[in-house]
């Protein structure tokens, strides 16, 4: 399909770069650099950090020191004019008593002799050393001065020093966002010495779109999530990390099932009632699968949450997260190696009754049914014997009665096992460095005998080069392989056969065989006997970027991305041997019969590009003005191809290649699609003292989801914020260390949700609804196959505009120990896509238009605290997050039905729509009362349910009068979760560490549904255990739960209300690991030069008030694979 307006921006994209290569050489900028040696400048009384700036900006040299320096009052006068700057250095060591060391572009500064310092009692000798950061990076230009004197230095750009001291000297270590040392010299004549970042005064520098930012100049709401938080906790997928660890971000889990834990992500809530509304997610600026990516490639995580995120536009209705990963750092080789060791136990699950249970049950159902209970006291006492001797069942002719008891979850279920391993080189030289990692893990899930397991590869190199003084080539390539096996297509449905197989069903019949009777299945025959089904994803992501210093503090960045993905999934249904009692052969699962044994094979390739160059401007003028300028185009293509087959009547159940197959009831499916966008972009900031911050963006994205007339759109974003710290008044505050308010409106769009070729009027096939082709005859004796609409073409529809409103503030405390932030947030989606409503006559589906509406409001809390006593180091982090929404406008639906309601005008997304539970009828006089109702069965009976007559009409129904009131159902909750929070807690001592990690929600709402929402739902389905004892029977006349009965009226005892409500909030230490590192130096002589081993727990416990084993994160209360909990051993070694 042709996008031509669409497809020239990757001309326009692919000719900049070319041209800019074309264009720019080394000899301009050779002279530009000798002229950059000279330097202007007339200053008077003008503080030397101001000066060192100034130097910095007409220069482009960097000038190192140490906070003793920085904290000195020391003023200036210069006046120079084109002079070199070896004069202006000169001038300000006569003034200042600086010294200043040059290596290439970098200048440390020292501090000079007094020359009058006393004669130490002791001999001075020469004391060498390593300042190192906590990576055991080098740090250039720390302080090192001999406490007490004036004699210092600072360390060069290896991070080595040389100082003159004695042995009773104590070497002061300081450096600017660091905490200070102190090390007394004694007989050493080496000192390597290692400081740990002070977090509270380091002005962290955080990602955003298309560029960075100092934390401080930030005006919009952006997270940020660094490495550490990410590699203290034993994962495989850095989702599970994140949970719970980013203001306004929810990440939730449907699964425990490894490889397929189907996390849900957002950021601040719903966007649409179109897709999923995951944020887009970025990765070294190119659109990535966040599932697949290593967590330890990862260096940081930015999220974008309001106009921040405009310049992202049409892909940025639910946010964006951008992942920068690792890069190599200046010096030797650093080698690094990470593994762990996992068992895991399952946090809970469904529990089935015993035999005894489940017949008591089956008793009581039979009395409230007005039949005889089948289980006498002579078989009930059988079963408490556990006699191993069956009878013939005394109802149904061919089947036994069993008095044993079969955990079928403990015969299917055991403990899991993951191993995780990491390797990484990184380094680099003058010009260059590099950055390698190789990491592999396997999970082992808790189906026993099965192959139930996910398999995980990923390889990177990233690699920097520097092509001249003005050109930089960055190299980013990344291959991901995944491979999940599983018992069928879902390991959850073999686990659900194990919930509802009969407790007094053997495994094994007399002769050892699979049993089974009645058409029951058999959960560990399945699990053992099953081909695996296996699902492959292989991916290669390539990045290439050019960066070009074109002038001073003009940039140009031309990047090039590709993604390659490739899907391969295999599902076998095997014709299973079941045995009788008597050893009768049947055959359960998907195939009924041997020669019906099938196997579906599906391919799908991926073929992602982008293409973006851009240009930056960051410039200072003065000492007061700052702005950062960008502008950039973008275009992005994707293509999708789909075939898959099925075949069965295979000549043997050991040969599944589908040429084996017959041919009779073959199914082939295949598709293609394309989409693409184009953009440009472009952002203004401007600071003013570094006290009023305003940065203004847009983008105008075009996509080829739309008709011609309506593809196009701009996407502004506009924020502010004022750093009231910095004003005068408040500069000297005790109270204060930072305070400022920030303010942000933008809008983004959305296109996700809706088909790609909707604009144009399809044709489909045609099928009877269960997938039978419908075939038209034609006289001549000729069939084709039908044909019709498919939905009506809809060229009208456009983008869905969402429009972002957030205030906030952020303030620090007590010295910086103490952080807090708050935002409030308002976002609108005021032209969401619809379906529209036409009569059912149509014969094909309705086309979407953008008339809904819908509205999502919340806050969010940080708060921070870190401090140190004595040789403990501690923090802890709070963070709350609430987002609530409502449908506005949805076409005016108002209907709904009783359970769960996806969408209804006026309420939440995902809304439970019930009656309300008014207990169970106590007696004939209650009887005799409620049944006085309209809409009341005429065979409810004392124990059966009452529901509220809400509005009071005499009568229990659903819908009210003729206007549309809801009668007698109420809004009872959305599955959607509100207020989750995250506490982090840790500690530092010595060499030991430890880090504490509570996540959870506190308002959520589930319901029972299916056949765990009624006992008995089936006459032959009992009830989950935690019926058991818990509903109405004469002797238990205060019971919560109506009486047991296999009488119809189970449906309405059972039917939606709030008798089937579940308060699913939760909270769960999520998190825990204690570390101790080796002392330095102790295997130095195997080579290694840092070591640390830990342990580490994940999903220890949870507290809740969910029943019947479900875990209260879970979507689905009812089958579904067991989360697990993690008990690891990990070593970290550094070579």
């Amino acid at each position: 399909m042709n996008f031509p307006t669409i497809t020239r921006y990757n001309w326009m994209c692919c000719s900049i770069i070319l041209v800019f290569l074309a264009l720019s050489s080394p000899e301009p900028l050779q002279a530009q650099e000798n002229q950059k040696e000279r330097i202007t400048i007339q200053v008077k009384n003008q503080p030397i950090q101001k000066v060192f700036d100034d130097l910095s900006k007409q220069t482009g040299l960097k000038f190192f020191y140490g906070e003793a320096i920085a904290n000195r009052n020391v003023q200036v006068n210069l006046k120079f004019k084109n002079a070199p700057i070896n004069s202006v250095l000169n001038e300000i060591t006569r003034q200042a008593n600086l010294y200043f060391k040059r290596e290439n572009n970098t200048i440390a500064v020292s501090l000079g002799n007094a020359g009058n310092a006393s004669v130490p009692v002791t001999q001075d000798r020469k004391v060498t050393g390593i300042i190192t950061d906590e990576q055991g990076e080098p740090i250039i230009g720390a302080n090192v001065v001999v406490k007490g004197t004036s004699k210092g230095t600072v360390t060069d750009l290896n991070g080595e020093y040389s100082i003159e001291a004695n042995g009773k000297s104590i070497l002061l270590i300081s450096y600017i966002g660091y905490l200070s040392e102190e090390v007394a010299v004694g007989n050493n004549k080496t000192l390597n010495i290692q400081l740990k970042e002070d977090a509270q005064k380091l002005d962290e520098v955080v990602v955003i779109g298309y560029g960075t930012q100092k934390r401080s100049n930030l005006s919009g709401a952006i997270s940020k999530v660094t490495s550490e938080v990410i590699e203290s906790k034993p994962v495989t997928n850095v989702l599970s990390a994140l949970q719970g660890e980013i203001p306004g971000m929810v990440i939730q889990r449907s699964s425990g099932q490894p490889g397929n834990e189907d996390f849900k992500m957002n950021i601040r809530g719903v966007s649409s009632a179109n897709g999923d509304s995951a944020p887009l997610v970025l990765v070294d600026g190119i659109p990535g699968d966040i599932n697949m990516i290593n967590p330890q490639d990862i260096d940081a995580i930015s999220v974008l949450k309001d106009a921040s995120a405009s310049i992202y536009g049409a892909r940025a209705a639910g946010g964006v997260v951008l992942i920068t990963t690792k890069k190599g750092a200046t010096g030797a080789p650093k080698i690094t190696y990470n593994g762990n060791l996992s068992i895991s136990k399952m946090t809970g699950m469904m529990k089935a009754p015993t035999n005894y249970e489940m017949a008591i049950m089956d008793n009581e159902a039979n009395i409230h049914n007005g039949s005889a209970p089948m289980y006498t006291q002579e078989l009930l006492d059988r079963i408490l014997s556990n006699d191993p001797n069956p009878i013939d069942h005394p109802l149904y002719g061919g089947w036994k009665l069993f008095f044993t008891n079969t955990d079928w979850m403990d015969e299917l279920l055991n403990n899991g096992v993951q191993h995780k391993h990491n390797l990484t080189i990184s380094g680099g030289g003058e010009k260059s460095n590099y950055y390698l990692s190789a990491g592999y893990s396997k999970q082992f899930g808790v189906v026993k005998y099965a192959d139930d397991n996910n398999t995980k590869y990923n390889l990177r190199m990233n690699y920097d080069y520097r092509i001249t003084d003005w050109l930089k080539l960055e190299t980013k390539v990344a291959l991901d392989n995944n491979k999940r096996t599983d018992v069928g297509s879902n390991g959850a449905w073999v686990i659900g056969e194990a919930i509802l197989d009969m407790p007094n069903h053997p495994v094994y019949n007399a002769d050892g065989n699979f049993f089974t009777q009645g058409g029951w299945s058999n959960a560990v025959a399945l699990a053992k006997e099953s081909e695996t089904a296996t699902f492959k994803t292989r991916e290669m992501n390539g990045n290439f970027r050019l960066i070009a210093n074109i002038i001073d503090g003009l940039t140009l960045t031309a990047q090039a991305g590709v993604n390659y993905k490739n899907k391969n999934n295999e599902d076998i249904a095997k014709a299973i041997p079941l045995y009788t009692w008597d050893n009768n052969i049947t055959y359960y699962t998907g195939a009924g019969s041997p020669e019906q044994s099938a196997v579906d094979r599906t391919t799908e390739e991926t073929v992602y590009q982008n293409y973006t160059a851009y240009l930056n401007y960051d410039k200072n003028f003065g000492p007061d003005h700052h702005l950062d300028a960008m502008l950039g185009m973008a275009y992005e293509t994707e293509e999708v191809r789909m075939f898959m087959a099925r075949r069965d009547n295979f000549i043997s159940d050991e040969l599944w290649e589908l040429n084996l197959g017959g041919t009779g009831n073959m199914k082939n499916d295949a598709k293609a699609e394309h989409w693409a966008t184009g953009s440009t972009f472009a952002r203004l900031g401007y600071s003013f003292k570094n006290k009023y911050i305003l940065e203004t963006n847009f983008r105008y994205d075009g996509s080829s989801r739309f008709a011609p007339g309506n593809r196009w759109r701009m996407f502004p974003g506009v924020s502010a914020s004022w750093r009231i710290s910095q004003e005068n008044f408040l500069k000297n505050s005790k109270v204060f260390n930072e305070l400022k308010l920030r303010a942000s409106y933008g809008q983004t769009g959305n296109q996700e949700g809706i088909r790609l070729y909707d604009y144009i009027q399809l044709l489909k096939f045609r099928d009877d609804g269960w997938g039978t082709k419908l075939i038209y005859p034609f006289g001549n004796g000729s069939q084709s196959q039908a044909m019709g609409l498919d939905v009506l073409a809809g060229v009208d529809r456009t983008w869905e505009i969402l429009e972002n409103v957030n205030v906030g503030v952020d303030a620090a405390f007590l010295d910086s120990r103490l952080g807090f932030s708050f935002d409030y947030f308002v976002k609108m989606n005021n032209n969401m896509l619809i379906p529209v409503t036409y009569p059912s006559m149509l014969g094909a589906e309705a086309p979407y238009s953008n008339s809904g509406k819908l509205r999502t409001n919340g806050f969010e809390l940080t708060l921070n605290w870190t401090d140190k006593i004595g040789n403990v180091e501690y923090s802890a982090q709070f963070q709350l997050t609430d987002a609530v929404n409502k449908l506005v406008e949805y076409g005016g639906a108002d209907t709904y039905k009783l359970g769960l309601n996806e969408t209804r005008e006026g309420y939440p997304m995902n809304s439970y729509f019930a009656y309300v539970y008014d207990g169970v009828i106590k007696d004939q006089a209650d009887l005799d009362a409620y049944k006085k109702l309209e809409g009341v069965p005429s065979n409810i009976g004392i124990g059966d349910a009452k529901f509220k007559d809400l509005n009071g009409d005499g009568k229990i129904s659903t819908y009210g009068d003729k206007d549309g009131d809801d009668g007698d159902a109420e809004y009872v909750g959305s599955t959607i979760p509100r207020y989750s929070f995250g506490l982090n807690l840790g500690a530092k001592w010595n060499n030991f560490d430890i880090s504490v990690f509570f996540q959870g929600v506190a308002k959520r709402t589930l319901f029972r549904e299916g056949d765990f929402a009624m006992p008995w739902s089936d006459w032959w389905r009992y009830p989950p255990q935690f019926y058991y004892g818990q509903t109405w029977n004469e002797d238990r006349p205060d019971a919560y739960y109506p009486r047991l009965t296999h009488g119809e009226i189970r449906h309405w005892n059972y039917q939606a209300s709030t008798l089937q409500k579940i308060n699913a909030a939760y909270i769960r230490l999520k998190n825990i690991q204690i570390g101790y590192t080796l002392p330095k130096g102790a295997l130095q002589k195997l080579g290694i030069e840092r070591t640390r081993f830990y342990v580490s727990g994940q999903d220890l416990f949870e507290i809740h008030n969910v029943k019947g084993g479900w875990d209260p994160e879970s979507d689905k209360a009812g089958f579904n694979y067991p989360f697990q909990r993690y008990y690891s051993f990990g070593i970290d070694l550094t070579f």
